[in-house]
């Protein structure tokens, strides 16, 4: 009769080898979450054919950021101007929100500071053509960075060599060369932790510095 009850033990190891702790896990792991987010993925494609037939839309959005890209340049132009006045500034680097890196729009932004200030407007925009400038735009995907020299200050600053100097300092790209107005941008590197607003402030003092 000792064996009987010392097998018992054995029997009531047994759950312990039962996979149906494991089982019990399997609910865990199941694919909800990722049905789950088969659903965002199809509220965002409701969302995008929404908004799809948006041409129209499109073209608006970028005529407004164009607009609001154009005020922010404008009013700056108008700031280096009663800078460069009071300090006898013969160039200016800084830095712009609006462009968000889009290097088109940078551009944009560095006209609407060197357009003629129109005495007769309410508010002054512009108006800073005469001083050299190099501004800086970051974004998430890259910095870009536009320069630009008048032409009576060409012999004393050769734009694309003040360019070329600054991006290679965090191994940019020179997009345009141009005496007058030369662009590039800086990518995103985040395994060399190369981040645009991070590495905005350096590049500026590097232009300020050439």
């Amino acid at each position: 009769a000792v064996a009987p009850a010392a097998a018992k033990p054995k029997q009531e190891a047994k759950p312990k080898q039962e996979a149906k702790p494991k089982q019990e896990a399997k609910p865990k792991q199941e694919a909800k979450p990722k049905q789950e987010g088969k659903g965002k993925k199809e509220e965002k494609k409701k969302e995008e054919s929404k908004g799809e037939p948006s041409k129209e839309d499109l073209e608006k959005a970028a005529k407004d950021k164009k607009k609001k890209v154009v005020k922010e340049g404008g009013k700056r132009g108008v700031e280096i101007e009663g800078a460069a006045d009071m300090g006898g500034l013969q160039f200016f680097c800084t830095s712009v929100i609006e462009p968000e890196g889009d290097l088109e729009l940078t551009v944009e932004s560095m006209n609407a500071m060197n357009a003629k200030s129109d005495p007769t407007e309410e508010e002054r925009k512009g108006g800073s053509g005469h001083i050299g400038k190099m501004i800086f735009s970051a974004g998430t995907e890259q910095l870009s960075v536009v320069a630009y020299v008048p032409e009576e200050k060409q012999a004393a600053l050769n734009c694309v060599d003040w360019i070329t100097a600054v991006l290679g300092s965090q191994g940019g790209e020179v997009k345009t060369k141009d005496k007058a107005m030369s662009t590039g941008i800086v990518k995103t590197n985040a395994d060399k932790g190369v981040f645009p607003l991070k590495i905005r402030e350096p590049m500026i003092l590097e232009a300020n510095n050439f």
